[in-house]
Formats: structure tokens, C-alpha cells, sequence
């Protein structure tokens, strides 16, 4: 039986990402009520790693101090390094597989009813769910089970990373100003998605991700959930992105509420 094998962790220097860092990117998700509530952290590990080894990576990730005093979590409006360890890690293998942004292509049929020819956002009654105010059919494909935009997107769909990164952006924070075109929504999507994720060739010529991404829920010794607080909420999210083949971790954690200039990424 093969023994899995025991993980160490060393943290890295934050990364420079040219999209996300980007002036037009980081004012749009400061206009979204995104920017200053999500922090992006880099571990690196020298192990050898399999696929079948990530439940195991992940559990181990959070239970070692040397990621624990590293880590930053929120704690009301600002960020901190706690130096907390989980006891319990609860992880979700997440789809990462999409290559081309053409993954969208249904939201800009205007056949389909999130947009018209012009690329503006159709507007429908309000309604609300899970506290957002659903008064467009973008927000209704996203959160709204009973209107007919909702089954433009499988299950499946809705599971790969980049619909999740999509989800977030299109739903804000607390301080969120919508926009009125879909185009701004797919643009900082493909950015934050090409600055987080590998693609790799296969054969030559097929490309494919290599990222492994995980949806984690860390808690601590009171089974009080941390990384994110408060999961329930569908946009308090933490993912683990693992490079299977540069052997690093990059840690994503979004935590819904107010404009946060403390810890801003």
C-alpha cells in the first residue's frame, strides 16, 4: 500500500499579475464592490503529487503552521494572519477545463434573453433571492431556478472554475454598481482566469489546464468554518488552485461585504 506522502509548505512572494493589477481591471472590481474583499496567496511544496493525492495535499495545506501563520482570513473589515489550523478541511474537486471563452457564447445570443443585439443587459422584474436583488436576466440565469435563462447552463457548467470566478463578479459585494453590458463581466472573467490558471500543451498541439482547482471550507477546533467564514453564503468562497507541475498552491479567498482597503489584492 502506498504511502501517502507528508507535505511541507513554504510560503511565496505575492505574484505580480499583469491582468488583475491591471488599472481598468482593478477599477472595475472596485465599481463591483469586489476589490479589497478578496486576498490571492502562493505556497509552494516539493513532494511528489498525484492527482488521487489532492484530498490529501488539501487537508494537509491547512493543518500546517507554517501555512497557518502565513494565511489570511477576514475578520470583520479587515484582513489578518491569525495562525489558525483546521481540524476539519471539508473539499469539493472544482471542473477547470475551459480553454476559450466562446464557454459564454449563449449569454451574448440575444436569441437566448440575457442580452439584446446591442449587448445591453434585458432588464425583468425584481425579485429576490438569497439577498441579492435579482432585477435583470443575467443575475436571473445565475441564482434564479425557476426562470427558463437558468437551464442555458448545466450543472456542470456551473461547477467549472471559470463560471465561478463569472458568478462572483456578476453578483458583487455589499457597495456593487451593475453594469448595463455583459462585455465588462467577460473581460475581467477571462482575466482573473488566464492570471490563475496553467495551460499546457498536450501532443504538440491540444491544449489543456493543468491547474487542479479545489472549493475548500477550513474550520477550526470548534468546527467554526474560517476559510471562508461564514460558507453559506454564496459568495464567501475559498479555492485552492494547485500547479501540479510548478508544485504550487495558490490560495483564493472571497468574502462577501463592504469595500475593503485593508489587505486589497
Amino acid at each position: 500500500m502506498e504511502v501517502e506522502p507528508k507535505y511541507t509548505f513554504v510560503p511565496l512572494a505575492q505574484k505580480n499579475y499583469v491582468g488583475i493589477n491591471n488599472k481598468t481591471t482593478q477599477n472595475l472590481l472596485s465599481k463591483w464592490g469586489i476589490n479589497g474583499n478578496f486576498v490571492i496567496q502562493h505556497f509552494s511544496f516539493n513532494e511528489p503529487f498525484q492527482q488521487y493525492h489532492k484530498y490529501h495535499l488539501a487537508d494537509a495545506f491547512f493543518k500546517e503552521n507554517s501555512v497557518a501563520n502565513e494565511l489570511i482570513i477576514k475578520q470583520g473589515n479587515c484582513w489578518v494572519k491569525q495562525g489558525m489550523t483546521a481540524s476539519i478541511v471539508d473539499i469539493k474537486p472544482v471542473a477547470c477545463s475551459v480553454l476559450s471563452m466562446s464557454f459564454f457564447d449563449k449569454l451574448k445570443d440575444p436569441k437566448n434573453g440575457i442580452v439584446y443585439k446591442s449587448g445591453t443587459i434585458c432588464k425583468r422584474y425584481d425579485m429576490e433571492i438569497e439577498n441579492f436583488l435579482i432585477s435583470d436576466r443575467l443575475r436571473g440565469m445565475l441564482l434564479d431556478e425557476e426562470c427558463p435563462e437558468y437551464n442555458l447552463y448545466s450543472k456542470d457548467d456551473r461547477d467549472e472554475f471559470i463560471f465561478r470566478i463569472f458568478q462572483m463578479l456578476v453578483l458583487g459585494g455589499t457597495l456593487c454598481q451593475y453594469e448595463d453590458i455583459l462585455d465588462p463581466y467577460l473581460d475581467i472573467t477571462k482575466t482573473i482566469y488566464k492570471d490563475l490558471i496553467r495551460v499546457q500543451k498536450q501532443n504538440d498541439s491540444d491544449l489543456s489546464v493543468s491547474t487542479l482547482a479545489l472549493q475548500v471550507v477550513a474550520k477550526d477546533d470548534r468546527a467554526q468554518a474560517y476559510f471562508p467564514y461564514n460558507p453559506s453564503h454564496i459568495q464567501n468562497i475559498g479555492f485552492l488552485l494547485v500547479d501540479t507541475i510548478a508544485h504550487e498552491i495558490t490560495t483564493f479567498l472571497h468574502q462577501f461585504g463592504e469595500y475593503s482597503l485593508s489587505g486589497a489584492i
